[in-house]
């Protein structure tokens, strides 16, 4: 039984309101709410005092079976912009333990989601700390390198960002594996990255093979593209959106590289192409990649209108109404609206 249910069950029984229990914890009554519906689950710091008030141990309230736990832990790594400490050592117990069990395959999945997570989320710490380093001191190149390395920047050095050891596990992969077009796709994406495109044309013989359609086209052009030779790409990218006309990642993938070369117009429109053809559910990435293309060119109100549209798919067609996945555009949209101010 999920938690929610079960506190649902125990508070009915009791003859409880939910604003009754929210305020014996301290939390809103849409909290208890949302934790009744199952849409969240409440933090592990309140289990203590949910077991006293229902006079039962914490192991009588937190009957979860495996398939729960781990739709709980999912939901906590999807609405979660940062983990509490108490989280997290949840997680990666409840995860570890299925070592061995049937769902160690899932299991190690959320692991490296976890991890993901917490690389994030230090990552954002790390980028607010180094820009206030460099108020603090603008000189020191200690604090660039920091910045950089919170945002992925660029560096330079072919040492730091060069994808060998990427492109041997793919290699690898792909032996292991040799009918998965997925391994000869990543494996492109990092020899085409580091410049190897004799290995990369080698490649799109075997992602032909395995996969077809219009990825190829893409692959082809992109191969064209590191080596300079632009208008063969888009060529190759006009063809792509030629042969399957109906499917919308041939415009995503096509505004993608209109993006690369500052052709932000023809970029938004195939990103509103995309939206247009794309089934519903419909991803966001379209309206979020136009609202960079608006923001770098100095269209923020533009930009805010991607952002709130993005939100209103997100609840329109996913139903999702809390959490990061909505959190995360407003502070976009609080962002830009500062600049305009």
């Amino acid at each position: 039984m999920q938690i929610g249910k079960k506190i649902k069950q125990l508070r009915v029984k009791q003859g409880l309101t939910q604003e009754q229990l929210a305020n014996y914890l301290n939390v809103t009554f849409q909290a208890v709410s949302k934790w009744e519906q199952g849409s969240t689950s409440p933090d592990i710091s309140l289990l203590p005092k949910l077991s006293t008030y229902f006079g039962i141990t914490i192991d009588d309230l937190f009957t979860l079976n495996s398939d729960a736990h781990l739709e709980r832990i999912e939901n906590m790594l999807l609405n979660e912009r940062e983990l509490s400490s108490d989280d997290e050592t949840y997680v990666k117990s409840y995860l570890n333990g299925l070592t061995g069990s049937e769902q160690e395959d899932k299991a190690y999945t959320l692991l490296a989601s976890l991890y993901n997570h917490r690389a994030k989320s230090y990552h954002q710490k790390a980028y607010s700390a180094a820009v206030k380093a460099l108020e603090l001191d603008p000189t020191l190149k200690e604090n660039h390198c920091m910045l950089l390395e919170s945002k992925q920047g660029v560096f330079t050095d072919w040492n730091y960002h060069n994808h060998h050891e990427l492109c041997d596990f793919y290699n690898s992969f792909i032996e292991k594996h040799p009918d998965d077009w997925h391994g000869y796709l990543y494996l492109l994406d990092h020899l085409i990255a580091d410049g190897r495109l004799s290995e990369a044309r080698k490649t799109i013989v075997e992602l032909e093979r395995t996969r077809g359609g219009y990825i190829v086209y893409l692959y082809k052009g992109k191969i064209e593209m590191a080596a300079g030779n632009h208008k063969k790409a888009f060529e190759l990218y006009d063809q792509m959106v030629a042969s399957e006309p109906d499917n919308w990642l041939v415009y995503a993938t096509r505004a993608d590289e209109y993006s690369k070369v500052n052709e932000y117009d023809l970029a938004i429109k195939d990103n509103f192409k995309t939206l247009e053809v794309q089934p519903k559910p419909r991803y966001i990435d379209a309206y979020e990649c136009n609202a960079h293309l608006y923001e770098i060119q100095g269209q923020h109100d533009k930009a805010i209108e991607m952002w709130q549209s993005a939100i209103d798919i997100i609840k329109t067609e996913w139903s999702i109404t809390f959490g990061e996945m909505i959190d995360s555009p407003q502070r976009e949209i609080d962002r830009l609206k500062e600049i305009l101010v």
